[in-house]
């Protein structure tokens, strides 16, 4: 999750790393590397209520993946009124609105992803206009909501096989 963090153009910016996975140690050397390691923090697993703490304090939640099933963590951003960044691909782009709840870049373009990360770390409005209509979004969102319109859809199915 991103507090505030682009590397080197701005030394006041830190970026947050929820999560467990298996890229943790290479992300750690690249945060080296890259000369940020000091203003990256590794989190690991945290608890539902803290990702909800984190998402809640972030400007933005930045999900650069090259396919997701769903953007569940950008919706769950969303519902705390914080914007998303993410990979322009299959999962993603239906759960970012692009322009109205978050962006998204082409993935694998870090330029791309620093310069929204950029553009949000400077713009406090656009962060709390993105942030109102992700809230707007995921509030639009339930369960119950999405098995009526999978329902809905079957019914229209089997009525169009019985006609024809």
């Amino acid at each position: 999750m991103t507090r505030r963090r682009a590397p080197r153009r701005r030394a006041d910016l830190a970026l947050d790393v929820a999560g467990q996975g298996d890229d943790r140690p290479r992300l750690e050397r690249l945060a080296g590397t890259l000369g940020v390691a000091d203003r990256t923090r590794f989190l690991g697993f945290v608890s539902a209520e803290e990702k909800r703490r984190l998402m809640r304090q972030a400007w933005a939640v930045v999900l650069p993946s090259p396919k997701e099933g769903w953007g569940i963590t950008n919706v769950e951003a969303g519902a705390c009124g914080t914007p998303a960044l993410a990979s322009d691909s299959p999962g993603l782009r239906e759960s970012v609105r692009h322009g109205e709840t978050g962006f998204l870049v082409p993935h694998g373009d870090a330029a791309a992803l620093a310069a929204r990360m950029l553009e949000l770390a400077s713009d406090a409005g656009l962060v709390a206009r993105l942030g109102r209509a992700a809230r707007a979004f995921a509030t639009g969102l339930s369960w119950e909501r999405a098995a009526g319109a999978t329902e809905a859809h079957l019914q229209r199915v089997i009525a169009q096989g019985a006609g024809g």
